[in-house]
This record gives structure tokens, C-alpha cells and sequence, in this order.
């Protein structure tokens, strides 16, 4: 992940030397904004919601300790870091009690502050991990609660099914499966763990392509309630799911809509009348199919963090590693792992990779697995479909990396008198900064920001040599908000200052 960052000090050189910084090493920032002051950057803060404020101590108007105190009030997850002098740091130091866990001593080195700044991404990554991971664990709670409260179980602990306000409102459905063994099918018992995650992907698969908007939760095996916000298209997407699940798994479902939810004891009620006149299924104490559908979203996210972060040949690996499979694994249990792992390559190669895939491949995926003779042979069918993401990670990589250079300097070209940082055009060609900076350099033998420089300096040339505009302008008109910054950056690209290539090329 990219994490974004808001500089503020008073003295635009300053931060544009710090902007520089940050967008020419690997830091895992994107600067975000600049202000000036404590009171532009609580303004900036309201729209922007930046992952960290980098602050100078002294400024005018509102200094980095008050401006330290507000973003602790009003924006408590957003970090800071301090930047301030010797005299000031015990003033500084204050700002432990706001949260501050970082101060740069001026004057800092380079490496220093691509130090402070690594180990400052990383604590952003964990704590973004960190709730990511609660949050998937929260939802397991709460999915368990439901699931015991539907079927009349004791609360799992640390959950209260009371507590679960968010289905108020919503519209209740019922889906189940008639019949596992249905007599046009040589299906097994042994099958039917296959069978119903076959149907959980089914079932996600359609709620994302046809835009259905709510949670769903398997109740037990072959029942599924789902609650979803109210919507035409609800019945639409349950008739194409029965239609679906036929077709693929010669699996006939029945669907019953419970009305909307208005308030926590209307689920339980809801469900007993429905249950009242419907036949229970198969019923087992075996959560871990269920969980399942948890651990699939888990391992996508891992693998979508890989892509992002551009460590593309790791992704192999971390297949295989989470799905090894154990000696006293059964046959049955190494289907479902494979079938599991199937799962996610299709979210992967959906959702991350652009392609285009039809929900008719799981029943062929089923169909495969179901009759592999040991797990010798599940292994090598693993083996396939690992292979068979690594191979098209690499095709979607050359096609989305094809001509980036060229797509890059066409932007640049267009934008140079404007904010074109390596941040920016890293968005237009949809990279994260760091992956993109690599991957600029190594199609054009040049650093972005070095090319960048280059450009800006080769279209001065061309206005101090034929026009009378001022050097201010100049700089300005080729993307230098501070003309003394850009005297700076032309003489050390060209050896002159402006005027002196001016007077140099007009005799």
C-alpha cells in the first residue's frame, strides 16, 4: 500500500525539497498536499484525510505543536512526525502527550529522513493489516452469531446477536438446496462439501457482476440467507442463481423472500416461520466450510498487496505455502483445499488481472476435482492452476507495461507547466509511485525526476531564446511555482544561470 502524506512548513523550499525527496526514493509515501501553516493544513485535512503530517515546528499563524494538538482531536489516526531544531526540541517533545512518536532533528540528513519515513510506512502497513484483519475477523463473529441465533444454538463467545443492528432494514431471503443427490447426477456424499462451496462462489460471483448490494451467510449445508438493500433487481439476481446453479451443478434450488428486517428479533422470528414449513437439510458441526469464504478474502487481499507492491514472483510462492497440504489430510479435505485455492485464482485473476471469466468454469473446476482418483493428482491440479496465475500474472504485467514510457513522457509533455509530479503520472498509467519510478528508469535510462528536469529545461531553453517573456514567467510558464528554484535547477542541468543562457544565445 501507498500511504499519503501532508507536508507542512513555511518555507516552500523546504517542503519542495522534502516532495523530492519522498517522490524519488522508495519510501511508500505519495504526497498528498502542502500547507504552509498549522491553519491551511487543518483546511487541507478535511478533504485530503492524509495517512500522516510531516510539521515543522515554527510557523506562523498556527505552529506544528497546536497543529499537532487539533489533528489528535479532530483526526486521531492520522500520524505526525515533527520536524524541529535543537533549541526547540524539548518544546517539542510536548507533543508525546498528542500521540507523536517521531521527531527529525533540523539539520537531518537524506538518509535520516528515508529512515524515519521507511519505519513509518511500515508501522502504516501493520496497522492497516491489523484492521483489515479484525474487520474479516469481526464479520466471522458476527456471521457466526447470526448462524447460531437461526438455528436456535447457544451465542458464540464475545458475540452478542442482539447487537447486530446492521441487517435493520434490509430485505431477508432464503436460498436452499432441494437435493444434493439429484438422480440426473452420479453425485456422492463425499461430494457435497465440493458441492456447497461450488454454490458459495456461484453465489458471490453473481451478487458482484450483477451489482447486488448486501452480506449473505451459509446457515448450515445447502441454506443460505441473505440480506440485501432493497432493490428491483433482487428478484432478478435469485432467478438467475437458481438458473445458474442448475445448469452447472444440476442442483435444484428453492428461493423464498422474508420480507425486510425491522428489528433483530424479526431475523429469528422470520426464520421460524420459514423453517416451519420447510424441510431441514443437511446439518453438520463442520464450520470449516463456511469459514472458507473468510479465508478466500484474506488471501486475496494478501495476493492484491503483493501486485501492489510489485513483488509479482512472490505470488507463487504464497499459493503453495497456503494451501500445503499435510499427511493426515484426507482425499475430501485436499478437494475442498483445491477447490478453495481455485477460488481465489479466479478473484485474482477477475479482480486484480482484468480478465474476463465466466461462472460456468467452477462447474467444469467441480467436475475436474470431483473425480480425481488421489491426492497425488489433486497436487499436480493445484500445481496447474498456481501456474497457470503466475502465467498470466506475467502476460497482464507486459500488456499493462507495454510502451508506459512512451504513455508517461505523452502525459508529461501535455502537463509539464502543471503539477506533474511522479505521484501524478503514476495514477494516469494506474501504478503505484515506487513500481512506477522503477520500471520509468529501467524503459528510459533515466530517473523520472531527471527526465522531468530535462524536459522543463529543454522548453526554457526554447522561451529564453525566442521570446522576451521574464525569468519569472519562464519558470512558471514550464512548471516552477518559485523562480529561484527553478535559476537553481536550470544551472545545474545546463552550467549557466537563465540569464546567461539568454545573453549566450542571442548574439
Amino acid at each position: 500500500m501507498i500511504g499519503s502524506i501532508l507536508l507542512v512548513d513555511d518555507e516552500p523550499l523546504i517542503r519542495r525539497g522534502l516532495k523530492k525527496l519522498i517522490e524519488t526514493n522508495e519510501l511508500g509515501w505519495s504526497v498528498t498536499g502542502e500547507a504552509g501553516n498549522g491553519e491551511e493544513a487543518l483546511l487541507q485535512m478535511e478533504h485530503l484525510r492524509p495517512d500522516m503530517v510531516l510539521t515543522d515546528i515554527r510557523m506562523p499563524m498556527m505552529d506544528g505543536l497546536e497543529l499537532t494538538q487539533r489533528i489528535s482531536e479532530q483526526h486521531g489516526e492520522t500520524a505526525v512526525i515533527i520536524l524541529t531544531g535543537y533549541r526547540d526540541f524539548e518544546y517539542a517533545q510536548t507533543a508525546l502527550r498528542y500521540g507523536v512518536k517521531e521527531f527529525l532533528l533540523k539539520p537531518c540528513s537524506e538518509e535520516e529522513i528515508c529512515k524515519v519515513l521507511r519505519q513509518a510506512h511500515e508501522h502504516l502497513r501493520m496497522k492497516s493489516e491489523l484492521r483489515q484483519r479484525e474487520h474479516r475477523e469481526q464479520r466471522v463473529r458476527e456471521d457466526h452469531a447470526l448462524r447460531s441465533a437461526l438455528l436456535g444454538l447457544p451465542q458464540p463467545a464475545g458475540e452478542r446477536f442482539q447487537e447486530i443492528d446492521w441487517v435493520l432494514g434490509l430485505d431477508f431471503w432464503v436460498v436452499h438446496v432441494e437435493t444434493f443427490l439429484p438422480e440426473s447426477k452420479l453425485y456422492r456424499a463425499d461430494d457435497v462439501e465440493l458441492l456447497q462451496f461450488a454454490i458459495s462462489n456461484i453465489t458471490a460471483e453473481l451478487m458482484l457482476s450483477q451489482g447486488i448490494r448486501g452480506r449473505w451467510i451459509t446457515v448450515e449445508y445447502g441454506r443460505f440467507a441473505f440480506f440485501l438493500e432493497m432493490d428491483s433487481s433482487n428478484k432478478a439476481y435469485f432467478d438467475k442463481l437458481l438458473t445458474t446453479v442448475q445448469s452447472l451443478l444440476g442442483l435444484p434450488l428453492s428461493v423464498l423472500q422474508l420480507g425486510t428486517i425491522s428489528s433483530i428479533g424479526d431475523v429469528v422470528k422470520r426464520f421460524d416461520m420459514y423453517k416451519a414449513g420447510s424441510t431441514l437439510l443437511l446439518v453438520s458441526d463442520d464450520k470449516t466450510v463456511f469459514d472458507d469464504e473468510t479465508r478466500i478474502r484474506a488471501i486475496h487481499a494478501e495476493i492484491t498487496s503483493l501486485l501492489l507492491l510489485g513483488k509479482h514472483a512472490e505470488i507463487g510462492g504464497f499459493l503453495k505455502m497456503s494451501f500445503e497440504g499435510k499427511p493426515k489430510d484426507s482425499l475430501a479435505h485436499r478437494k475442498r483445499e483445491a477447490l478453495c485455492l481455485a477460488m481465489v485464482v479466479r478473484q485474482v485473476m477477475h479482480k486484480d488481472l482484468e480478465a474476463q471469466l465466466q461462472t460456468e468454469d467452477i462447474g467444469s473446476e467441480l467436475e475436474e476435482l470431483r473425480v480425481l482418483p488421489s491426492q497425488l493428482a489433486v497436487e499436480a491440479w493445484v500445481a496447474d492452476r498456481i501456474a497457470s496465475l503466475e502465467q498470466a500474472t506475467v502476460q497482464w504485467l507486459e500488456e499493462r507495461n507495454s510502451g508506459l514510457a512512451d504513455r508517461s513522457i505523452r502525459y508529461m509533455e501535455k502537463h509539464y507547466m502543471e503539477e506533474c509530479s511522479l505521484a501524478t503520472v503514476a495514477a494516469q498509467v494506474h501504478l503505484n509511485p515506487n513500481y512506477f519510478s522503477n520500471l520509468f528508469k529501467k524503459q528510459t535510462g533515466e530517473s523520472f525526476s531527471g527526465y522531468l528536469t530535462k524536459l522543463r529545461t529543454d522548453k526554457a531553453k526554447m522561451l529564453l531564446t525566442n521570446t522576451d517573456m521574464k525569468i519569472t514567467e519562464i519558470a512558471e510558464a514550464v512548471g516552477y511555482a518559485d523562480s529561484n528554484y527553478f535559476a537553481t535547477a536550470f544551472k545545474q542541468s545546463v552550467a549557466h544561470t537563465p540569464s546567461e543562457y539568454r545573453k549566450l544565445h542571442r548574439n
